[in-house]
Formats: C-alpha cells, sequence, structure tokens
C-alpha cells in the first residue's frame, strides 16, 4: 500500500521473486489442452526435462489453476449450447 492506503499494483502482483514456473506455462497448458488427464507427476517429468529446477509445489499450483480455467471453460461452453 503507498501511503494513502490504496494498494499500489506491485502489491497486486505479489512481493518477492518472479515465478520459475510462469516461463513453462504456455507448454503446460498445450499438454493439458492435448491430453487433459495428464497426472502432475508426467508433468513435472517433462518440464525438468525442458530445464525447470524450481519446485514440485509451484508447478502443481500452475496445473491445478490450468486445469481449473479449463474446466469453467467446459462449464460456459455446455450452457451455451
Amino acid at each position: 500500500m503507498d501511503g494513502s492506503g490504496e494498494v499500489t499494483p506491485s502489491r497486486l502482483r505479489g512481493a518477492g521473486r518472479p515465478s520459475t514456473v510462469a516461463p513453462y506455462a504456455p507448454e503446460v497448458a498445450q499438454w493439458l489442452r492435448e491430453d487433459p488427464d495428464l497426472p502432475g507427476v508426467e508433468i513435472l517429468q517433462r518440464v525438468r526435462v525442458a530445464g525447470y529446477r524450481g519446485g514440485k509445489s509451484a508447478l502443481y499450483e500452475l496445473v491445478r489453476r490450468l486445469r481449473v480455467g479449463r474446466s469453467v471453460d467446459r462449464s460456459r461452453r455446455s450452457l451455451q449450447k
């Protein structure tokens, strides 16, 4: 927050280091589009081969967010039919 009590843009992004998993998000999203039931451990193995050196918790959180986004898209499509 700044002196006025408003939340500044940097606080909305979050504090700390940049995400180590963010550069892999497009690739993970593509894998999940190709195989929605792909296990998280398989995704972890694939990103490690691609050079990811971060923790598994960060990756699993990314996978969870991408899966939730996918299920929301599915429900929207089924409501439109």
